[in-house]
């Protein structure tokens, strides 16, 4: 303040300002103070306002060598005025270069990055590679020792009784002579008759001896099946013979017991002798016998009932021979086939359909044909045998159900069989 001389009127001294030095009086200026305001005038922004009196009073305060010392101190403030607008644009070229580095450089630095990275996989493959080879090597040394241990003579091979040998050292499975020599069959490829080195793989010789095993189980199962099977079927046919060469009770055949047994089935006889009148007809040498067994039925009223309860009742008497009980009840069953035939000739007798009473002929011989034909065959048997004819179908079955008699179930134990097989097959 003092160099300047700058004092307000009447006031006290103030802080001269920079717009009070550019708002003077050209007059007041220094001449290179004139030339730099006058050559950025264009470019400046408006002086500050500044108070009159301030001015005033410089003009006439201020000395011409004052203003010489204060000159470049103007100048300064001048020029610093006129670039201020001008450095925002050069923060913002500076911003923008600094973003095109940036934009440049980023490409590069990933680039980098990647080979980076790349550099770094290779390595990785590179150990990875190292510690396959190693492991391998190891494994390799622990297959030769364990070859070394099988090979025993150092042939160089390992064959059937030393594998037999080594095996329990590294299973708990048992090893016998044909399960080593299938084992080793399995594994040798080039059919040298022994294991070489390359040939010898312990977990694959484990894996094969287990489906030889389970194989081995398999068969074992199939056969006993089969064995179970075989003893069912011979238990069948020797209950079968027992069941049809003798008779639950007594056992007595004698001739006497024969033929009262075989004198049982009269009772069918004489019911069948209606229906072979139509056969008589066909052949008359038939007639007399038949007409005599209608006369003896006609004779005795009721007789054929009569005779029916009194088989039945002596069928069931347990102290018999079982050879008459059985007589007994097999006449009283062909009787009763010989009733249903005689009720079906009936119902055809008097149906009024064209062909019935062709139907009704065939009937009466039929019937009258298979009833002779079941009286022979159980009277020869009991006669000539002395054997009970167990066999006409339906008849013989009912006979030996009325004496309490039941006969082995060969289908059953046929289907029990047949499962057996089954299951075998899948084992």
């Amino acid at each position: 303040r003092q160099a300047a001389g700058i004092y307000q009127v009447g006031m006290a001294p103030m802080r001269p300002t920079t717009s009070a030095f550019l708002a003077a009086p050209p007059q007041l200026q220094a001449p290179s103070v004139q030339q730099a305001t006058a050559g950025s005038a264009g470019r400046t922004a408006a002086p500050l306002p500044i108070e009159r009196s301030a001015v005033v009073a410089t003009a006439h305060t201020a000395s011409p060598s004052r203003l010489a010392a204060v000159a470049p101190v103007a100048l300064l403030l001048k020029i610093g005025l006129a670039t201020r607008g001008t450095l925002p644009r050069r923060r913002r070229g500076r911003a923008a270069r600094r973003q095109a580095r940036v934009s440049v450089d980023a490409p590069m630095a990933l680039n980098e990055e990647a080979v980076a990275l790349e550099r770094q996989a290779a390595q990785l493959r590179s150990s990875i590679a190292v510690l396959e080879e190693e492991q391998y090597e190891v494994e390799r040394m622990r297959r030769l020792d364990l070859f070394n241990s099988f090979d025993i003579d150092r042939s160089g091979a390992v064959c059937v009784q030393e594998l037999q040998t080594g095996w329990p050292r590294v299973s708990n499975i048992g090893l016998d002579q044909a399960m080593a020599s299938r084992l080793l069959q399995a594994h040798d490829q080039n059919e040298s008759g022994a294991l070489e080195f390359d040939e010898f793989d312990l977990k694959r010789l484990e894996a094969t001896l287990e489906a030889i095993v389970a194989e081995r189980e398999a068969e074992e199962l199939v056969a006993r099946e089969e064995e179970l099977a075989r003893q069912a079927q011979v238990e069948r046919e020797r209950q079968g013979k027992e069941y049809y060469e003798s008779l639950p009770g007594n056992p007595d055949a004698a001739w006497s017991t024969r033929i009262v047994s075989s004198l049982a089935y009269f009772l069918p006889v004489l019911d069948a002798a209606k229906l072979g009148l139509p056969l008589g007809i066909l052949f008359p040498m038939l007639l007399p016998g038949l007409d005599t067994l209608l006369i003896v039925d006609k004779m005795i009223p009721w007789g054929s009932f009569v005779l029916f309860l009194a088989l039945q009742g002596i069928g069931n008497r347990k102290d018999l021979p079982s050879l008459m009980r059985f007589n007994f009840h097999q006449a009283v069953w062909l009787d009763i086939a010989v009733g249903l035939t005689k009720l079906a000739t009936e119902l055809i007798g008097q149906s009024d359909a064209p062909m019935a009473s062709d139907v009704w002929v065939v009937v009466c011989i039929l019937g009258f044909l298979l009833t002779l034909a079941g009286i022979a065959y159980s009277a020869g048997s009991t006669l000539l045998l002395g054997s009970a004819p167990r066999s006409i179908p339906w008849i013989s079955a009912q006979t030996e159900e009325s004496m309490g008699m039941r006969r082995p179930d060969f289908d059953v134990a046929s289907d029990a069989s047949n499962k057996g097989d089954d299951r075998g097959q899948q084992a």
